[in-house]
């Protein structure tokens, strides 16, 4: 039981994004309460849930599943700089995907930026940076926040894709044609091509960030992001 306010907070936000806005629910509140009125209620509950996730695993107890490899703790160096680039080109283009950018859909909408990679740059960033905390952090709790955020990140991409799908059938198969949920997956299919131009400011920006968290990373959260080796 020692674990079960932060099993129970990892359940409320994974069902939160699932079964309301990933969901029929969704319209429903909608077209009860206003677009408008359930997109700031739904934020303000997301909020909350996830306060109440990062509480209950700070009061956590440390329980240690297994010891990771020595070289997990290199993975984090390689994916939250990716991460963070992804983060960065998500609010960097207009993107079809995002909360309320279903008019970028109307006309023809070309793919740029980070949306050349994936159409869902911001939840494949969460999704990155949870699993390079969970392959060092092989605790119970640390399974429990990171692995509610990646999953809860990963299944929203594709119940976006279904609400867009269903709310603008034409103009999104032809994004969808030319775009990929999985990371990569149309460039190497040839349906669409990077333009490094228009990678500049995530690239950029998105490595700064990474340096500083990595730089910061001690005097936050009490541990070096960079592994110590010891002969």
């Amino acid at each position: 039981m020692e674990f079960a306010g932060l099993a129970l907070a990892a359940v409320v936000w994974f069902l939160l994004h699932v079964a309301v806005a990933g969901s029929g629910l969704r319209q429903l509140l909608i077209e009860r309460f206003g677009d408008k009125p359930y997109r700031g209620g739904f934020s303000l509950a997301s909020f909350a849930s996830l306060a109440w996730l990062i509480v209950e695993y700070r009061g956590a107890p440390f329980r240690v599943l297994w010891a990771a490899p020595v070289a997990f703790y290199f993975v984090p160096l390689l994916l939250v700089p990716i991460a963070f680039v992804f983060l960065v080109g998500a609010f960097t283009v207009p993107s079809p995907t995002s909360v309320g950018g279903e008019k970028h859909l109307t006309g023809v909408q070309p793919a740029r930026g980070l949306l050349r990679v994936t159409r869902h740059p911001f939840l494949w960033s969460v999704a990155m940076w949870s699993l390079a905390h969970v392959v060092v952090n092989v605790d119970v709790g640390s399974l429990l926040l990171f692995g509610s955020l990646g999953i809860t990140a990963v299944r929203g991409t594709f119940d976006i894709d279904r609400k867009r799908r269903r709310s603008n059938p034409a103009e999104f198969a032809r994004f969808e044609s030319v775009t990929s949920n999985v990371p990569f997956a149309a460039l190497l299919a040839h349906r669409n091509q990077l333009v490094f131009r228009e990678l500049w400011l995530p690239l950029v920006a998105g490595l700064a960030l990474a340096l500083a968290a990595i730089a910061l990373h001690p005097h936050f959260f009490g541990a070096s992001a960079v592994p110590v080796l010891h002969g």
